[in-house]
């Protein structure tokens, strides 16, 4: 009996500290994949030797159409993804097999394999549309794409990263206690545009000084991802913010910052 009730405890506190592995690892793995993102939206022309291959236009591929088929479905799998595991069911699925306050890190996790496939597995269609060359042009283009990830990461410190992406939920799980949600943040940059987070990411997406056919098939499937992520987004947030999520927006714009008041 004693034995038993040992090995119960022992067996509870090592599902306790795989638990939160489990949920703290969400974080620095997706930062590692956002990285990679970096370097794959990083794109170079073929002029100039990748530090990756493929990245978004350079690299081994099939003909354009089988790749651009390839791509398609990528797209759709990182989208079914996203929006089938945020719909309540699923969330209600999932919990039957992991806690509620590690929901989101299996979302989190789950994102990350999905969206890393689709980086590593791209097929790039180099059929070029327009190339900026050496000199000023080129140079300003790359300053709005580290513009745009300025953008994304202060977007992320912002909001407090750790609980985007499930660690503070975790930790909370794992000592015992409820996850209280941190209150809505209007803080710089959300004290100029609703969705800077969204902003960053159609920013690192257009800003190429080198854009091919399969950069434009990536950066429109972004967009309307971003397009549909606002839309449901302001809709959770008008559900649970009330009143003054409605008065917020009303006063700051989705995207497009005011250039004067």
């Amino acid at each position: 009996m004693v034995e038993d009730t040992v090995r119960t405890r022992t067996r509870s506190e090592a599902l306790r500290w795989l638990g939160l592995v489990y949920g703290l690892s969400a974080l620095p793995l997706s930062l590692a994949v956002w990285a990679y993102w970096a370097v794959f939206l990083a794109n170079l022309p073929p002029r100039e030797t990748p530090w990756i291959e493929p990245t978004v236009s350079v690299g081994p591929a099939l003909d354009p159409l089988p790749a651009l088929a390839v791509d398609l479905g990528l797209i759709l799998l990182f989208g079914l993804q996203h929006s089938l595991m945020a719909r309540r069911g699923v969330k209600h699925r999932i919990g039957r097999f992991v806690a509620p306050d590690l929901e989101r890190a299996t979302y989190v996790h789950a994102s990350n394999a999905v969206f890393l496939l689709l980086l590593v597995a791209w097929q790039p269609v180099p059929i070029t549309l327009w190339d900026a060359g050496d000199g000023p042009l080129e140079d300003a283009v790359w300053a709005v794409y580290a513009l745009g990830w300025g953008v994304l990461i202060s977007s992320l410190v912002a909001i407090d990263a750790a609980e985007l992406l499930g660690a503070r939920q975790a930790w909370a799980w794992f000592r015992g206690r409820p996850h209280e949600p941190l209150p809505l943040k209007m803080r710089w940059p959300y004290s100029q545009v609703r969705h800077p987070l969204y902003l960053g990411v159609l920013i690192i997406c257009w800003a190429a000084p080198y854009m091919t056919a399969g950069h434009l098939l990536f950066a429109a499937a972004f967009t309307a991802y971003v397009a549909i992520g606002i839309r449901y987004e302001e809709r959770d947030l008008l559900r649970n913010g009330g009143g003054s999520y409605s008065s917020y927006r009303r006063a700051v714009p989705a995207l497009l910052p005011k250039l004067w008041k």
